[in-house]
């Protein structure tokens, strides 16, 4: 038997690819090493999957760090957050805003989510617990072989996911399978994840479970940096500052030391300028002066760090003094390592863009073959974003198959 359509990988992207092909009555296999379908899709989100967020296109393009992210231009127009909120409505699992900006089910269920897809897509097209070994093409026909049987179909759509929680099915399988089919990629390293510092460990313990409000983090040296909060951990740091840097502290890594740069205060150099000359004139002493810049937490163990006694500001000496200033501004602090591949929340990484067709998810290289969500090199933060990449992808692969089947 020869199918219209293999997908391989029942994660977000292949489950939305297989809703769209059934819909249209084109005839596909969906095949999943896993037990289950949408495994990772049920543990997003906190198990209530943050499905998209309520932004227009181009602001949503405009969040992303990556390079070539004007490749989602004509993706995400095609199906972006307000097709996706529309999508569920018209399946019975309507969306609710969070926050102003993330759409969750009302149900605040990922299972929800999840039924969506499975209440539309006929199980006797879904192969579980059958993992593919080679992807090759004979003539114009792929063959699909796994340990014990092989299939074969006119499209194979990729939808295998990153390395990120291989316990989910995500172990990067699709990789393997480009570099066989000759199509490049770059290796998945993480993203969007924490980092782990023995410095913060040993030196500043005390704000374990402490958080700096929407402070910009800066990597020194670097012209990297991200906004946003930051948590003090009992290994590091996390926090949406960090989790956002992580993938240029990881690329960082690779060649020198990552020193970071955290403001432990929301004041400017010339604010603290003010503040501490303030401060002389009322010959105040320097904890006082430093709590008018930061938290009585915070200026106390800034004293017991630099070994610095509570006295006048004015019989600090003025290399003291700036140094308490640059670390407001910016106190320093070395990361050791950051959080491992498999356990971050997204990857960066995948088949490069520049294989693909950004209309259809087609590769350039072979016919027939589409490569789609997490197994791609497209990526964004946490808030929806993932999610949305992995539905728009899906759908405009689909529809190019459906176009093409309506053709023959």
């Amino acid at each position: 038997m020869i199918y219209n359509t293999i997908i391989i990988g029942g994660g977000t992207s292949g489950l939305m690819c297989a809703y769209q092909l059934a819909q249209a009555k084109v005839d596909f296999l969906l095949i999943e090493k896993n037990e289950s379908l949408g495994k990772k899709l049920l543990i997003t989100g906190g198990k209530r999957c943050n499905v998209t967020n309520n932004l227009d296109v181009d602001t949503f393009i405009q969040n992303l760090t990556l390079p070539h992210k004007r490749f989602l231009y004509s993706l995400l127009e095609n199906f972006g957050p307000s097709d996706i909120l529309n999508f569920f409505a018209e399946n019975n699992c309507p969306l609710v805003l969070e926050d102003n900006l993330k759409y969750f089910p009302k149900s605040n269920r990922s299972q929800d989510v999840l039924n969506v897809f499975l209440n539309k897509i006929p199980m006797n097209h879904v192969k579980l617990n059958t993992a593919i070994t080679k992807i090759y093409k004979d003539g114009d026909i792929f063959i699909v072989e796994c340990l014990n049987d092989k299939f074969k179909s006119r499209n194979v759509v990729l939808a295998t996911g990153s390395k990120s929680y291989p316990h989910t099915g995500s172990s990067g399988d699709g990789l393997k399978f480009a570099k066989d089919l000759g199509i490049d990629y770059t290796d998945f390293t993480p993203a969007e994840t924490h980092i782990y510092s023995n410095q913060v460990v040993k030196e500043l313990s005390v704000l374990q479970g402490y958080s700096l409000k929407n402070v910009v983090v800066r990597i020194k040296g670097r012209n990297k940096k991200a906004q946003g909060d930051v948590l003090f951990t009992h290994f590091g740091l996390s926090g949406p500052a960090i989790m956002h840097l992580s993938e240029d502290i990881y690329d960082c890594l690779q060649n020198q030391k990552v020193i970071l740069q955290i403001p432990l205060g929301s004041h400017s150099r010339e604010e603290i300028d003010d503040l501490f000359n303030i401060s002389r004139t009322k010959n105040m002493t320097i904890l006082k002066t430093l709590e008018q810049c930061t938290t009585k937490r915070i200026a106390n163990l800034l004293l017991e760090i630099g070994q610095i006694q509570n006295k006048n500001i004015n019989e600090i000496s003025k290399t003291t003094i700036q140094k308490l200033k640059d670390a407001l501004l910016g106190y320093e602090i070395t990361v050791d390592r950051v959080q491992d591949v498999t356990k971050a929340f997204v990857n960066k990484g995948g088949i490069s863009t520049r294989e693909l067709s950004p209309k259809s998810m087609e590769t350039k290289r072979i016919a027939n073959l589409y490569c789609i969500g997490e197994t791609v090199d497209l990526h964004g933060p946490i808030g929806g974003y993932n999610i949305t990449i992995a539905l728009s992808t899906a759908v405009a692969a689909a529809k190019n198959i459906i176009k093409n089947n309506s053709q023959d």
